[in-house]
Formats: structure tokens, C-alpha cells, sequence
């Protein structure tokens, strides 16, 4: 939506593009982590960890260099 409105877009179309993005990511990343915890008995925690982290840097990777 920030990028939308920095963008002067319709705010809305912003919206459900992140409410779209939000959806994917959280069962995309529920379903890597599952099969990576099943498959290499990877420690649930630790697994979740290090999504989060890539999520949040990727995130600020990519807002970083738009601006």
C-alpha cells in the first residue's frame, strides 16, 4: 500500500496486492518449513528462525533499494 501511495496509486489495488502477498508467503512458508522439519529433522524453532529472518532482511533488502 506505502508503494502504491508513493507511486500515486489507488490505494486499495496496494491493498489486496499485499493482503494477496501476505496469504502466498504465510503458506509458502509454512509448507518449506514443514517439509524441511519432516525431511532433514531440523529443529522445528530453529527453522522458524531463520524464515523470519530471511523474511525481514529480504523485506528490508528489497525496500532499501527502491528509494
Amino acid at each position: 500500500m506505502v508503494l502504491c501511495a508513493s507511486a500515486q496509486q489507488p490505494l486499495v489495488i496496494g491493498t489486496i496486492l499485499g493482503v494477496a502477498g501476505a496469504i502466498a508467503g504465510a503458506f509458502a512458508g509454512y509448507e518449506i518449513r514443514h517439509r524441511l522439519v519432516n525431511r532433514f529433522g531440523l529443529p522445528d524453532f530453529g527453522v522458524a528462525l531463520t524464515e523470519d529472518i530471511v523474511a525481514i532482511g529480504g523485506g528490508l533488502l528489497l525496500v532499501s533499494h527502491m528509494f
